[in-house]
C-alpha cells in the first residue's frame, strides 16, 4: 500500500484524505494548527519518508519546512484540485484571476444550467472537487474556480474552457514578485490544445503577451473594444454583432460585473447556447452575498457589504459600482499591497475613510503621505460604521476592506455577516 501525505486539514484536505483512502492509499495527515489523532502525528520532515506523493492544501506555501524539504527530495506535490478534477468524468471549465472568480464561476454555472446541462460549481468557490468525486455526482460540466495557490501544483487538468479574468498585485505576502504570481495564474491553460478555448482580458498588455504562447483558441473580452463573441456596446449586450438585450436589464451592476457576464456569455457561446438562453442569464442573474451586496437604507444612508473585496483592485471596482457621496471602510489582515497610490488616485466621491483592523496604521500612514486627510482609525468595525452613519454629507457607506479577513475573522463570509448584523442593529 502506497503512503501519501495530505497537508492541511480543512474542508479540501478532509475530502481528499477520504478519497485517497477509498482509492487504496495509506494516508498520513499534517496540519500546523491541530493535534490530529491519526497514524502519524510528528511535526518534522520524517513525514516525508516513503511517500509516493503529497497532496497540498492551498493555504500552505512553498516556504513551509516540510514542503521545502519535499521539493529538495523531488517528491511529487499535487494540489487537491488537480487530484480530484482528474477523477471527474466531465468537461472542465476553469476560471482564475485576481478578482471576480467566484461571481464568474457562479454566472457560468447558472448559464449552463439554463442550457439544460448538468453542471456544478466547485473548487475555490467553497466546495472541494474531491468531495464532488466522493458524492458520485453525475455531471456534464465541472465549473472550477482556481486560485493561484491551487494552480501552483496543478499539472494534469485539461480545461475545455479556461478563463483568466484580470491580473493585479495580490498575495504578495506569499509570492516573491508579481511575475511569480502571474506564472501561477498561467497554469490554468496547461494541457490545452487547439480544440480548447482560452478566454483572456484584451485590456491587459500582459494577457496579450500570454495569448501568443497558447496553443488553444483565444477568445477576447474587453471593457473598451467590441471584440469576442459577446461584447457590450452603447450599453447593450451584443452576440456575434447582433444586439441581445440592454445592459440596464442586468441586475449585476458595475463595469466589473459586465466583464464577468461577458466571460460567462462567451463560455455559453462556445458550448452552443441559444440567444434566448443568454438573455435569460443577463436578465435573471443575482449576485452572491458579500460582493457589493445591498444591506439596508437607514435615514437615507445606503449600506453595501463588499467583504469579498480583499485587495485594492476589488475595492476600486466596488467604489465605481456605487452611487452618491461615499463613506468607505478599509482595513484587515495585510497582503503587502501599497496604499499610497490608492489614496493619491482615490475617486472624489469618497468623502471620508474609516480604517479598522490589523493594518490600520499602515493604511492611515499611506493616506497621510499623499495628503489625504479625510481618514480616521476606528478601534472596531462597529465604531467605523457608527462614525460614518453619524456624518453629514454621506449617502453611501461601503464596506470594501481591500484586505484579507484573518486578523479578526475566520473568513470574508464571517466578516461580511458581522458587518450586516452591525448595520441591522442601527435600526434599533
Amino acid at each position: 500500500m502506497k503512503n501519501v501525505l495530505v497537508m492541511g486539514m480543512q474542508t479540501s484536505g478532509i475530502s481528499v484524505s477520504t478519497l485517497l483512502e477509498k482509492n487504496g492509499y495509506n494516508v498520513r495527515i499534517y496540519d500546523d494548527r491541530l493535534e490530529l489523532k491519526n497514524n502519524w502525528r510528528n511535526r518534522g520532515t520524517e513525514a516525508l519518508d516513503g511517500l509516493a506523493f503529497i497532496i497540498i492544501s492551498p493555504g500552505i506555501p512553498n516556504s513551509h519546512p516540510i514542503v521545502a524539504e519535499a521539493i529538495k527530495r523531488n517528491i511529487p506535490i499535487i494540489s487537491e484540485l488537480d487530484y480530484g478534477a482528474n477523477m471527474l468524468d466531465a468537461e472542465k471549465i476553469m476560471v482564475t484571476g485576481t478578482n471576480g472568480k467566484t461571481t464568474t464561476v457562479d454566472m457560468i454555472n447558472k448559464g449552463i444550467s439554463i442550457m439544460g446541462k448538468k453542471s456544478m460549481a466547485m473548487g475555490n468557490i467553497g466546495y472541494p472537487v474531491s468531495q464532488v468525486v466522493l458524492d458520485g455526482t453525475e455531471l456534464e460540466y465541472a465549473v472550477i474556480e482556481a486560485s493561484s495557490f491551487q494552480l501552483e501544483y496543478t499539472s494534469n487538468i485539461k480545461a475545455k474552457v479556461a478563463a483568466l479574468l484580470n491580473l493585479a498585485p495580490d498575495h504578495l505576502d506569499r509570492y516573491a514578485s508579481f511575475e511569480a504570481y502571474v506564472e501561477a495564474k498561467k497554469r490554468v491553460f496547461l494541457n490545452q490544445d487547439k480544440s480548447d478555448f482560452a478566454i483572456l482580458n484584451y485590456d491587459s498588455r500582459t494577457m496579450r503577451e500570454i495569448a501568443k504562447t497558447l496553443p488553444s483558441t483565444v477568445l477576447w473580452v474587453s471593457h473598451r473594444e467590441n471584440i469576442g463573441e459577446v461584447y457590450v456596446k452603447d450599453n447593450y449586450y451584443y452576440y456575434q454583432g447582433e444586439p441581445l438585450i440592454s445592459a440596464r436589464e442586468c441586475r449585476a451592476k458595475g463595469e466589473h460585473n459586465r466583464f464577468n457576464m461577458m466571460v460567462a456569455l462567451n463560455t455559453m457561446a462556445v458550448l452552443g447556447a441559444r440567444k434566448d438562453q443568454m438573455i435569460s442569464l443577463i436578465r435573471d442573474y443575482k449576485l452572491l452575498p458579500h460582493r457589493i451586496e445591498y444591506v439596508s437604507t437607514i435615514d437615507n444612508k445606503t449600506f453595501y457589504n463588499d467583504s469579498k473585496g480583499t485587495n485594492i483592485a476589488a475595492c476600486k471596482a466596488a467604489i465605481d459600482s456605487v452611487a452618491g457621496k461615499v463613506g468607505l471602510i478599509l482595513g484587515g489582515s495585510d497582503k503587502h499591497e501599497e496604499f499610497c497610490e490608492f489614496f493619491d488616485d482615490l475617486d472624489p466621491k469618497v468623502m471620508f475613510v474609516a480604517v479598522t483592523g490589523a493594518n490600520d496604521e499602515k493604511i492611515y500612514s499611506a493616506a497621510m503621505k499623499v495628503g489625504f486627510q479625510n481618514i480616521k482609525i476606528c478601534p472596531t468595525l462597529k465604531d467605523a460604521i457608527r462614525m460614518l452613519y453619524s456624518m453629514e454629507g454621506i449617502d453611501t457607506i461601503l464596506f470594501s476592506p481591500a484586505c484579507a479577513s484573518f486578523d479578526r475573522y475566520s473568513s470574508y463570509v464571517e466578516r461580511g455577516n458581522n458587518f450586516k448584523d452591525l448595520v441591522y442593529a442601527l435600526k434599533g
